[in-house]
């Protein structure tokens, strides 16, 4: 807050209308939920609320993609985190840049062999995971695998 008001810039956000749920595997989705939401609410509003009381404008933008958009353009160029890459989107956005996916990865997704590879690869993948989480005895291991699992 102090670096904007000394700037003289306002501060971009996403604008979460809705959150997801955290995926620690727990087991306990509706405790997991409502603290994950608390957290993140409570802190948006008070800086919203802060903000306002400062005098410095808060922009929410449209948080579809930003992370992939930011790992895919801007990771690479400008040697960042992919995390970093999401936030500069973000900021690109709240000053009225629109953000597409990069044209070369578009005509990589239309490509059919490539498709086909990555299908293959994933394929792969899950054989692999399947196998280990039935040889695993350890069950936060196992757990871990299965989590896994479920992005492939």
């Amino acid at each position: 807050m102090d670096l904007a008001i000394q700037r003289n810039k306002a501060i971009a956000i996403e604008n979460l209308k809705r959150l997801t749920r955290g995926m620690r595997g727990d087991g306990k989705a509706t405790l997991r939920k409502i603290f994950h939401q608390w957290n993140v609410k409570k802190f948006l509003q008070k800086l919203i609320r802060v903000a306002m009381l400062k005098g410095v404008e808060v922009i929410e933008v449209n948080p579809a993609y930003t992370s992939i958009i930011g790992m895919l353009k801007y990771a690479p160029q400008l040697s960042i985190d992919k995390d970093v890459a999401g936030a500069y989107v973000i900021g690109r956005r709240a000053l009225g840049f629109k953000e597409d996916t990069p044209e070369n990865y578009e005509k990589l997704l239309k490509d059919k062999a490539y498709l086909e590879f990555a299908l293959k690869r994933y394929e792969e993948r899950e054989k692999e995971l399947r196998e280990l989480i039935e040889k695993e005895s350890n069950e936060y291991k196992r757990n871990a695998l299965e989590s896994e699992l479920k992005n492939v």
